[in-house]
């Protein structure tokens, strides 16, 4: 208990946040990797809609993604104690920490088409 009282707010958050979101993408059976699909979805515009996907990757991936996606809040807390050094500007931290949040799930779901990209276009 004598960590948690030392550790700056952003770290309780984050920590917080990483669990949380790890069981609740879990426990929602991927409405979670679903919903990240939709901020970064026009990075694939080439690719099916999500609804357009079928096969036995969908369903594990979208949770996969959803669970791999709370390690963003873990990459974004120690973004912000670095970032931190140079500016204390708050803007530009929770910029900086949206941004990996968004970039993460960007990289995932590009990694998890790639990965299954022969399936899709199977379904098609």
């Amino acid at each position: 208990m004598v960590y948690w009282k030392s550790w700056s707010f952003n770290v309780k958050f984050s920590l917080i946040a990483f669990f949380t979101t790890a069981v609740l993408s879990l426990i929602s059976m991927g409405a979670l990797g679903a919903l990240l699909y939709y901020p970064v979805s026009f990075l694939f515009g080439s690719n099916p809609n999500l609804m357009d996907w079928g096969g036995d990757w969908v369903w594990p991936s979208v949770i996969m993604v959803g669970m791999l996606w709370s390690f963003g809040f873990v990459f974004g807390a120690v973004a912000w104690y670095y970032i931190q050094k140079i500016t204390q500007s708050k803007a530009l931290l929770i910029a900086a920490y949206l941004l990996i949040l968004w970039l993460w799930a960007a990289l995932l779901w590009c990694w998890m088409i790639k990965v299954n990209l022969d399936q899709m276009s199977q379904v098609h």
